[in-house]
């Protein structure tokens, strides 16, 4: 039974890491991509990657890295922390992406010398989105399932206390001190 109840946490466990990998690696793509193209069509042609637009993907890279160390090392209520943190961190990305945050930079502050408006490709915004969902996906894992998830070196802990095994001798010399005789069978 209890082989039963390991199977969907440790699944669930690898489907959190693998949500929390593939956010990293969408992230960090994205910051790499090109988002905007200035002077789609000339011969001098340019791209404005997300890293220049949007300056958190490369951090929300490596919190999804860092994430994937906390799921495994943390215990039960720390991870469902976690997992707040990490869907907040989700929908603000999201919010930022689709709101169209990144795209409110004055233009001359990334080209100044074009005149013509620069177009959006859809590449870079989209692997931040992708990103986004997968981190809030992750983070939504954590809060439902979190706490019943195994933990790395959970079954190498030491079990509780147990009670000290009573030594017979050391009775016998304590009911003498007490003035009792031990060989009496009261």
């Amino acid at each position: 039974m209890a082989e039963s109840q390991e199977q969907p946490a440790k699944r669930s466990l690898l489907v959190t890491i693998a949500a929390l990998l593939l956010s990293a690696i969408a992230f960090w793509g994205a910051s790499t991509l090109a988002w905007l193209e200035l002077n789609p069509g000339s011969q001098v042609s340019s791209t404005i990657s997300g890293a220049d637009l949007a300056g958190w993907l490369v951090p929300l890279a490596v919190l999804a890295l860092a994430a994937v160390a906390a799921v495994l090392a943390l215990p039960g209520v720390v991870r469902w922390v976690l997992g707040v943190g990490l869907a907040v961190a989700g929908v603000l990305a999201l919010w930022f992406i689709l709101s169209g945050s990144p795209y409110d930079t004055p233009r001359f502050t990334y080209a100044p010398d074009t005149t013509a408006d620069p177009e959006r490709t859809f590449a870079g915004p989209a692997a931040a989105v992708a990103g986004a969902v997968l981190l809030l996906a992750a983070g939504a894992l954590l809060l439902v399932r979190g706490p019943r998830m195994p933990r790395l070196g959970a079954k190498y802990s030491a079990p509780g206390g147990k009670p000290p095994a009573e030594d017979a001798d050391e009775d016998m010399w304590r009911a003498l001190s007490d003035g009792e005789d031990p060989t009496s069978g009261t």
